[in-house]
């Protein structure tokens, strides 16, 4: 539908700019005698009948049907004219179509094959500043000559700047798709990153992300102990794994609060550093919890602060324009910690960890990378807005990334997910442990295999329901038609 409305309107400016000859136009309303020819189509046999006047005084058709046009006619001069203004309403609004018509087609394969609605949020704007464009040109018509030209050129410009900002669009989304990362600049180009890897690769020089103090042992072991403590029946450590991450489901927040205190306590305590993001809740919360969590055992916020790095990735997706968040912001600040805040999508906050990571190499100012807390908050929240199918290409980057880069121990914290997708995570876990009471939500795909924290046997009330629904089921057998 877009496409064809599109032609039309195509078709429209081009009949109105006269690059259709009108004497076709008129031959195909019986305006211009029609012409036979021989059977084997010998024009020497051939006979026309004489033009008619042409309904929009065309110069080629006024010349006949048949008659080559000149030079000044073919240039769409009449009587010692000037030729027709190139910039009219109609080239405009021709263009505006077409671009309107490339954004449809781009936008619906894009965001229809990866799920992403962000893909088609962006092209709003695009489609703002067309009908912009648009109306100003139609307005054109009804003003004076002079003022008419003006009003036309300020439309190009502005439909040149549209031009422009569509190609930005379509390469932040190219580099999305493609490298996972939400940021515009060339050296994603092919051969840039080409020459920049081959640079690295050679450069004798030390790295500080790649000079990594691993994880002590005394650590990994202060850190089975807390999971453990937490609930010894459904904590699992996997020996076949380094022990480098964790998938961890909670009931509510308040659980996490509590046993991610711990975990950074740990880590605080030897001087290493913690990372954590949130797309649940404005990291304030959590925050302010690990600073009353560490007073309480008679340690120094201020010791601290220069090691913890927050990632707000809830704002840009959920907080919309409630005025709390920006003074919440400045509470943040105050408490000398340092905030990024994430772009929209999984990329975005792909992107933002990454920035995270070199905020942490800034504070420590050191050569060799200590050891880190990663903490990824609820990241499943985005999938109300985003897809799951991108949540798990997340997940499936971060995690054995992170294992890689070594020195990391990465905890997933998720309070509501479905089943297929906590199998996910927690299969990519060194660790797992899960402190709810009930179930996930499950999938649509059909049950999985029980977990040991779900009870073989179903809750009362689902019984009570599935046994209202059989009886009511059968009364409606017996009643006859």
């Amino acid at each position: 539908m877009a496409v064809t409305l599109a032609l039309l309107v195509v078709a429209g400016a081009a009949f109105f700019t006269g690059s259709i000859p009108t004497h076709v136009l008129a031959q195909s309303s019986g305006e211009v005698g029609t012409s036979t020819s021989s059977p084997r189509g010998d024009p020497s046999t051939s006979a026309a009948a004489p033009p008619m006047r042409p309904p929009l005084a065309s110069p080629i058709a006024a010349a006949g049907a048949n008659a080559a046009p000149s030079p000044a006619a073919a240039l769409g001069i009449v009587d010692g004219g000037m030729p027709p203004p190139a910039l009219t309403p109609w080239a405009l609004l021709t263009a505006t179509a077409g671009l309107i018509a490339f954004h449809i087609g781009l936008f619906t394969l894009v965001g229809r094959e990866r799920k992403s609605p962000y893909i088609i949020n962006s092209v709003f704007p695009i489609f703002l500043i067309c009908l912009v464009v648009a109306a100003l040109a139609l307005l054109s018509v009804l003003l004076p000559s002079w003022l008419e030209q003006l009003l036309l050129k300020g439309s190009a410009g502005l439909l040149v700047l549209t031009f422009l900002f569509s190609a930005i669009r379509v390469y932040r989304i190219a580099v999305r798709s493609v490298y996972f990362v939400d940021s515009i600049s060339l050296k994603h180009l092919p051969l840039v990153r080409d020459w920049r890897r081959r640079k690295s690769l050679k450069s004798s020089r030390r790295n500080y992300a790649h000079n990594t103090i691993p994880i002590p042992d005394d650590l990994k072991a202060d850190i089975v102990e807390i999971l453990s403590a937490a609930n010894a029946e459904t904590f699992e450590d996997r020996k076949e794994l380094d022990p480098k991450a964790l998938a961890l489901a909670v009931q509510h927040q308040g659980q996490g609060n509590k046993l991610l205190a711990q975990l950074a306590e740990a880590f605080l305590r030897k001087d290493f550093s913690v990372q954590y993001l949130t797309a649940s809740r404005h990291p304030i919360e959590f925050v302010g919890f690990l600073k009353r969590h560490l007073e309480d055992r008679n340690l120094t916020w201020s010791n601290y602060t220069r090691r913890i790095v927050v990632i707000d990735a809830y704002s840009p997706h959920f907080a919309f324009l409630d005025s709390i968040y920006p003074k919440k912001d400045r509470e943040l600040e105050s408490l000398d910690v340092e905030c990024v805040v994430s772009r929209m999508t999984y990329a975005g906050m792909h992107t933002a960890s990454s920035h995270a990571f070199n905020v942490i190499q800034k504070q420590v100012a050191e050569k060799d990378r200590r050891p880190t807390l990663v903490i990824y908050e609820d990241a499943y929240a985005l999938t109300d807005l985003e897809s799951p199918e991108q949540y798990r290409i997340f997940v499936r980057h971060v995690m054995p990334s992170e294992r890689m880069w070594d020195g990391m121990f990465t905890v997933f914290l998720e309070s509501a997910m479905l089943d297929a997708d906590w199998r996910m995570l927690q299969g990519y876990a060194s660790m797992r442990l899960d402190l709810r009471q009930r179930s996930v939500i499950p999938d649509k795909g059909g049950a999985s295999p029980p977990d040991k924290a779900i009870p073989d046997h179903p809750r009362p009330e689902v019984v009570a329901m599935a046994a209202s629904a059989a009886e009511l089921n059968g009364l409606v057998k017996d009643v006859k038609p």
